[in-house]
């Protein structure tokens, strides 16, 4: 539960600074706003100062900034369209912040090699331990443990080294529904056990049924981590304009919802990863701020960056689109979205609650 409650806490903030980045940036241009909320009503405690209402609410996920969208001269639709893009595209640049500072210190003091992009993990030392153990599983029947460290794969006298996670994903693959010899060293001893994998039909939770992480660190120097931070950042930024694709494919040709993964999985992501260490769950919660801000700049209508699409085509049409007709298309795409991730978060509940 304190995991659970650290991880609620930690994506709460990350949502509310996006919120505050637009506040900040609207106050700033002088738009008018009505409220400035940390989580979602109903409203525990609110005070009122220069006409802004501040609220603290019940329920503790994220935020909200209210903006006065049309009316006087001090609304947000009577500014011009360099004031509105820097109040929409402020969230974005709040996570994006909040997420290389985060990069920033683990590289400082020691970054978890843990699902760090091939291009990073390459250039420290790491071993492959076991997190968790599925009950039964392969693994589980085979009597592998918590701790243990994965050193090698034995099959039919060959044996295949074993420094990343990646090696072992291969080889199982490889090997599916075959008998190997697992070489692991636990507590200090090398030894060797037999794991009959699973069938490729049977591998939905990985041909061994463990979790793996990668054990070891990278660390740089106080003023090398900010551009370290800033190369993962373009790494990421490669990974996820691939993964988004891969996803937008999977859902529009096949209506599979495979990689994407609503508030239920993201919450339980980053609740196991506190439990694996708080610099994981840091970790996460960077590559959660991160993410945040790239989707918010997809150009789709009722996200910061559908609202900018729309201040392009303004630009370009050199008047504004009419404001029934933004306020339709964006209705639309948010029913959409609700839909949508009420069936991901549907999936998310089988996949990470009911199946444990």
């Amino acid at each position: 539960m304190l995991y659970f409650l650290i991880s609620l806490l930690g994506l709460g903030i990350i949502i509310f600074l996006h919120e505050l980045g637009h506040f900040i940036m609207a106050r700033r241009h002088n738009v008018a706003v009505e409220e400035l909320g940390f989580g979602y009503p109903p409203r525990l405690f609110s005070f009122k100062k220069n006409g802004i209402v501040y609220s603290i609410n019940a329920i503790p996920f994220g935020g909200f900034t209210k903006i006065v969208e049309y009316g006087d001269e001090n609304s947000f639709a009577a500014q011009s369209l360099g004031k509105r893009a820097s109040v929409l595209i402020a969230g974005v640049f709040a996570n994006l912040v909040i997420a290389l500072l985060i990069f920033t210190i683990l590289f400082s003091i020691g970054m978890p090699v843990f699902a760090l992009p091939l291009s990073f993990q390459d250039k420290a030392v790491s071993r492959v331990v076991i997190q968790e153990v599925a009950e039964d599983s392969p693994a589980f029947r085979a009597g592998l443990e918590v701790g243990d460290v994965i050193l090698g794969i034995k099959y039919l006298g060959d044996y295949y080294s074993v420094s990343k996670i990646q090696d072992v994903q291969e080889k199982t693959a490889e090997l599916e529904g075959r008998k190997i010899q697992l070489v692991i060293e636990r507590q200090g001893n090398e030894v060797e056990i037999e794991v009959g994998l699973r069938q490729a039909a049977e591998a939905e939770e990985g041909y061994l049924g463990v979790v793996l992480t990668e054990e070891g660190s990278l660390r740089y120097p106080i003023l090398e981590a900010p551009k370290q931070a800033l190369f993962l950042f373009w790494a990421l930024t490669e990974e996820t304009i691939v993964g988004l694709g891969k996803v937008f494919v999977n859902l529009f040709t096949h209506a599979n919802l495979e990689g994407l993964t609503g508030p239920v999985g993201i919450m339980a992501i980053a609740t196991k990863g506190f439990q694996w260490g708080w610099d994981y769950g840091l970790y996460i919660l960077g590559i959660i701020s991160f993410g945040f801000g790239l989707f918010n700049l997809l150009p789709i209508p009722a996200v910061d960056g559908g609202r900018i699409l729309f201040l392009a085509i303004e630009k370009i049409r050199q008047r504004p689109i009419a404001q029934k007709t933004e306020v339709l298309i964006n209705n639309i795409f948010f029913s959409l979205l609700i839909i949508l991730l009420f069936i991901v978060t549907i999936k998310d509940i089988n996949f990470f609650i009911l199946r444990g």
